[in-house]
């Protein structure tokens, strides 16, 4: 038996155990009860802290949210995959399907879908990595063809704002399944075609 005496965890360790377990905690009760109905001071309780690092963590409970919202969006982009720039109705089909997957988890669809646009604003989405992500899986354009640019980015920004609006209809069906069939046949009949149209004049 080894009497080697466990090696010590680092200041540095320990902060960033407490942040991780306030992160935790966080994604946890936000995504059971929502933002409004989750205090500070219940989070603190959940990950046996005071409230205290919290506040030196995050700064406040917004903050707070917006650190959980990136986790999501991490998720996101795990599941994300950029397709090929000759094919984008394949990358709009499988990302949409990989959305839909995770959208089966109700904290994910409390946190990204119900709680997300009013906290942090809908616009967020617009420059968020997610987004970037997505636009570069989707319709490409002829550099320097003016023209050809705005009608991908005109085409990206369609798409993916069809996607945020449906995943939120879906978050709020009384059928979730019922809900995600129709959603993903109506995306392939409307985004499929269309994105193989524009590529041809786009690409």
């Amino acid at each position: 038996m080894s009497n080697t005496p466990a090696k010590r965890r680092t200041q540095e360790q320990r902060r960033n155990e407490s942040r991780q377990a306030v992160l935790d905690s966080a994604c946890r009760l936000f995504g059971d009860k929502g933002y409004a109905d989750t205090s500070l001071e219940e989070i603190a309780a959940d990950c046996g802290l005071t409230i205290r690092p919290i506040y030196h963590y995050f700064g406040n409970k917004k903050a707070l949210f917006a650190a959980v919202n990136e986790v999501m969006e991490q998720r996101i982009l795990a599941s994300m995959q950029v397709g090929d720039a000759g094919e984008p109705a394949a990358g709009i089909v499988e990302n949409w399907r990989a959305y839909l997957d995770l959208c089966d988890d109700p904290g994910f669809r409390r946190i990204v879908l119900v709680d997300s646009p009013n906290i942090l604003g809908r616009e967020r989405w617009s420059t968020s990595p997610v987004s970037e992500k997505a636009r570069a899986g989707l319709v490409k354009h002829r550099q320097g063809d003016r023209v050809s640019q705005y009608r991908a980015e005109l085409f990206n920004a369609v798409v993916l704002g069809a996607f945020a609006e449906a995943a939120l209809m879906i978050a709020e069906a009384d059928d979730i399944d019922m809900a995600k069939r129709e959603a993903e046949q109506l995306m392939e009949a409307l985004f499929a075609p269309l994105s193989e149209r524009l590529g041809d004049k786009i690409s």
